[in-house]
């Protein structure tokens, strides 16, 4: 689609330009021959010049002076001696070439008399009468009281032989209009048209315009064909490499498509917006010199994806699809330099939208960027600042108003592709959300051990650039499957038998009992679904564990019934998946190390330290974080994090000192 889209509004041939341009490219010779096509004020010249040829044809009527000659002979008794041959003057002067009602003072050039359809001839205007030029005449050779005089007269005598014909004049100049060759000239083959560093004259300007033209109806199927085919190429090129950073990133699996058709759709949508806006513009505004190809939001494509993604996707989408919109556009380098960088800037203030002026400071730096880049690229180009076109800037202002419509597209988007945006994290940090509270009610220790884990999700997340809003927010419902049987795990026990000691486990089989615990994965799950929540969150529940064993009853299992352990084992183990994010595997870390972490006993620095890395080292060794995107740079780093956020929070506190009984002193 977005190929086709290209290929039909992408002008072939030539390096763009632009009239009172410098032509910044090598020399340009004719590559064949081909004429020059007129320039649009060439042509309205000679409009103009027909429409004066042909604007007046009069039907001419000779019998009407006939019969005003015989009236005047029979009036002549009626009118004074004196009048009689100023009046004659006067009628010869009418009727010289002709005498019509309409006014003549605004018209110029030639009129044409039609006798017949076929005879005709033409004649000055200037030569033409109406009332006011008989008027001007007879004062300027009567006198002002003889041609009052003669008024009276001449109203009764004169009627007009010459009537108008719009319809005759509109077909002529129809069909002069027809006639007129388009061209002005021809250039030959190996003829210089433009040099390096020489100004683009409209004369320059005109001959690169047909030459464009001249290669596209050369041969315009095979032309368009090749066009097409090349554009298709490119295209392919560039959804291929935004495609596999995606998966490289980890940002798509095979089992989930709905990042790639979001990234698809946002291609395309932006695509058909810029090739329909530059069609109509062309259609409707073909010689503006306004560049309104930047009041198109390209923008929005890249924000978007950050938003979705991450700041990195972002950027990449800014590059692919600012290249691939640069393949349609006539200004390629300006638009890609305008657009693609500052885009680029926009999204690097999108790496976690914890607020809604997050948006807006990234719309602040897209307006700074798009003034950076269209004053520096105008002035690397024309070497001076009166070669800026300044009507481009409002419409990078109104580019950046119409961003805005980021926001609410964001829920529409969450909605259409079932995907999840910062905006859906931002609600769900709320700990009044239903499920939330039905775990606090129900299994109070595990919600206290959910806001533990999501504390160390979200610095670890930070720590090593990962998402620490998503880690929070699956942290905080990870456990959610617990509120069914919250008396079975060990963080809830006290706290729902109000001190006593009875453990619900103590009459079950380690079979039993790790199937009770292991089903909080599946009820967990099964809640977050109904709940709606997003499928980041959802996918945190089903992989906190991995494939890891029910450690304490699978022991249990192994010391009791050892001969039946080797056939239960499975039995003993999460289901799975094993995390494949960053924040997955972040949360699997530091649920075991929370969990764990209250269990030893006297707990020292140098204890916790040998702790996590014993926890570290066991996970890899079980291959729990085979399919992370987890580096051991970034373990380390996770090791030292979380070393410190669990050092705060079991540090041993001083003992304070009782008070001293207050004794009173008889008075």
């Amino acid at each position: 689609m977005s190929a086709f889209l290209g290929w039909w509004t992408r002008p072939l041939f030539l390096a763009p330009y632009k009239e009172g341009e410098v032509w910044g490219h090598q020399d340009l010779f004719a590559p064949f021959d081909f004429r020059v096509f007129k320039s649009p004020e060439e042509k309205a010249d000679e409009l103009d010049s027909l429409a004066q040829q042909y604007a007046l044809v009069f039907q001419k009527d000779t019998h009407i002076v006939r019969q005003v000659w015989l009236q005047a002979e029979s009036l002549q008794r009626f009118i004074p001696p004196h009048l009689h041959s100023p009046l004659k003057a006067a009628l010869q002067y009418a009727y010289r070439y002709g005498y019509t009602e309409l006014p003549l003072s605004r018209q110029k050039g030639t009129a044409i008399l039609r006798l017949t359809a076929h005879d005709e001839y033409q004649v000055a205007v200037a030569a033409l009468v109406d009332s006011t030029r008989l008027w001007q005449w007879l004062v300027s050779q009567y006198g002002k009281p003889t041609a009052e005089s003669l008024q009276t007269y001449l109203r009764l005598l004169l009627r007009p032989n010459l009537i108008i014909d719009p319809q005759t004049a509109s077909e002529r100049l129809h069909q002069a209009a027809q006639s007129l060759s388009p061209y002005t000239g021809s250039i030959k083959k190996g003829e210089q048209i433009v040099r390096r560093g020489e100004l683009i004259t409209p004369d320059i300007a005109q001959k690169l315009h047909s030459l464009r033209t001249a290669y596209s109806s050369l041969h315009p199927i095979q032309s368009r064909l090749i066009s097409f085919f090349g554009t298709f190429l490119l295209l392919s090129v560039i959804t291929f490499i935004a495609l596999w950073y995606l998966f490289l990133a980890k940002k798509i699996t095979l089992h989930d498509l709905r990042p790639v058709f979001l990234l698809i759709s946002v291609y395309v949508l932006v695509t058909v917006i810029f090739a329909l806006m530059t069609q109509l513009q062309a259609e409707w505004i073909p010689d503006t010199t306004i560049p309104f190809y930047h009041l198109i939001p390209f923008a929005l494509g890249p924000i978007i994806l950050a938003i979705f993604f991450d700041d990195r996707v972002g950027f990449i989408s800014a590059i692919t699809l600012g290249a691939q919109i640069s393949l349609i556009t006539e200004e390629p380098v300006e638009y890609f330099f305008v657009h693609g960088f500052s885009s680029m800037l926009a999204v690097f203030r999108l790496r976690v939208m914890q607020r809604r002026s997050h948006l807006y400071y990234a719309l602040a730096t897209l307006l700074t960027g798009y003034i950076l880049t269209y004053f520096g690229y105008h002035l690397f180009r024309q070497g001076h600042l009166a070669g800026i076109p300044w009507s481009g800037i409002p419409i990078l202002f109104a580019n950046t108003a119409l961003c805005l419509v980021a926001y609410p597209l964001i829920y529409v988007i969450e909605r259409v592709f079932g995907l999840s945006s910062d905006i859906t994290f931002l609600e769900l940090l709320d700990t009044h959300h239903p499920l939330l509270q039905e775990l606090k009610r129900k299994a109070p220790g595990t919600f206290q051990h959910s806001l533990s884990v999501a504390a160390l999700a979200e610095a670890a997340a930070e720590k090593i650039g990962a998402h620490p809003l998503k880690a929070h927010v699956m942290a905080l419902f990870h456990d959610i499957g617990k509120m069914q049987n919250p008396a079975f795990f060990v963080e809830n026990i006290s706290s729902i038998s109000q001190g006593h000691t009875e453990n619900p486990h103590y009459g079950l089989t380690p079979a039993e009992s790790a199937a009770i615990i292991r089903s909080h994965v599946d009820v967990g799950v099964k809640l977050a679904r109904n709940a709606r929540l997003p499928a980041e969150v959802i996918d945190g529940i089903r992989s906190h564990h991995g494939t890891t064993y029910i450690q304490y009853f699978w022991e249990k299992q192994k010391r009791e019934c050892p001969q039946e352990a080797p056939l239960l084992e499975k039995e003993f183990q999460y289901p799975g998946p094993l995390p494949r994010t960053k924040e997955e595997a972040i949360l699997m870390l530091a649920d075991s190390l929370e969990a764990s972490t209250r269990a030893i006993p006297h707990l020292t620095p140098e204890k916790l330290r040998a702790h996590i890395r014993n926890i570290f080292q066991q996970r890899i060794a079980e291959g729990q974080l085979s399919e992370s995107p987890l580096t051991f740079a970034q373990l380390k780093e996770l090791e030292e994090v979380f070393y410190e956020q669990l050092l705060s929070i079991h540090h041993s506190r001083i003992e304070y000192p009782k008070a001293t009984p207050t004794v009173a002193v008889p008075a």
